[in-house]
């Protein structure tokens, strides 16, 4: 019987961290009083009780006992760090870090003349078509990164703005296996219309990535420009020694 009632007010603190991450309750904001949620959630006041204990253990509100109970706000780490655990994608990432990520897509175009170094790094004919796909990525409502990406229409023949707005890793893995990405990077300074997305002076200093991104058996199939601030990117890579 113990351990029912541990299973519910595990799932009621799911539940309700799961309102507070969509904004239905906004950081430093009170939370209505146990039995007014307990009757919300359709649960004891006991068990209410225990769910908040839980949040307030992983740092999700905090309780006052004169005051009531009150939301934190996410405690973001300084610096994002790309590459820690291989290769995975900016959503991915973020939610390893129990951060929020959005994307607003910027824009989608159909290209039919393709820029060379794009030709090259898909090993494309000049005249097969390709998605250019422009994307500003967040992390709670802080602007991260500027992608300019390239795929093939053939690969994502019917992309929406909508799906443009997702992972284009799970998309992509719905019809092929990745397996790996080649990046070069270079410091850069931000120009005024990047600078402008990203919300840093004009002539801050970046990070420009430039990424290929092969399925498992070698097969190119994604290339992406990428705008990072240095402020908030880092980059992790482990190096191996030629014998």
């Amino acid at each position: 019987m113990e351990w029912v009632k541990k299973y519910l007010y595990e799932q009621v603190a799911e539940q309700l961290a799961v309102a507070i991450r969509k904004g239905n309750y906004a950081d430093h904001q009170k939370l209505p009083a146990e039995s007014d949620l307990a009757k919300k959630y359709g649960t004891s006041r006991l068990t209410m009780r225990k769910a908040i204990d839980v949040l307030q253990r992983q740092h999700v509100v905090v309780k006052d006992r004169n005051r009531g109970t009150y939301v934190l706000a996410p405690m973001m780490p300084e610096k994002i760090s790309s590459g820690v655990d291989g290769l995975s994608g900016f959503t991915e990432v973020a939610l390893k870090m129990h951060l929020h990520p959005e994307t607003r897509v910027l824009r989608l175009t159909k290209l039919t003349v393709v820029p060379e170094h794009v030709q090259a790094a898909l090993q494309v004919a000049g005249d097969e078509p390709l998605w250019r796909i422009e994307r500003l990525r967040l992390i709670d409502q802080q602007p991260m990164t500027v992608e300019q990406l390239y795929v093939r229409i053939a690969t994502l023949p019917d992309l929406t703005i909508s799906e443009a707005s997702g992972s284009l890793y799970a998309q992509l893995e719905e019809t092929l296996t990745i397996g790996y990405a080649s990046q070069e990077l270079e410091a850069i300074l931000m120009d005024a219309r990047i600078a402008n997305l990203l919300t840093v002076p004009t002539g801050a200093a970046g990070f420009l990535s430039h990424a290929v991104t092969f399925s498992v058996d070698g097969y190119p199939i994604l290339y992406d420009d990428s705008y990072y601030r240095s402020d908030k990117y880092t980059f992790h890579n482990i190096l191996y020694r030629h014998h």
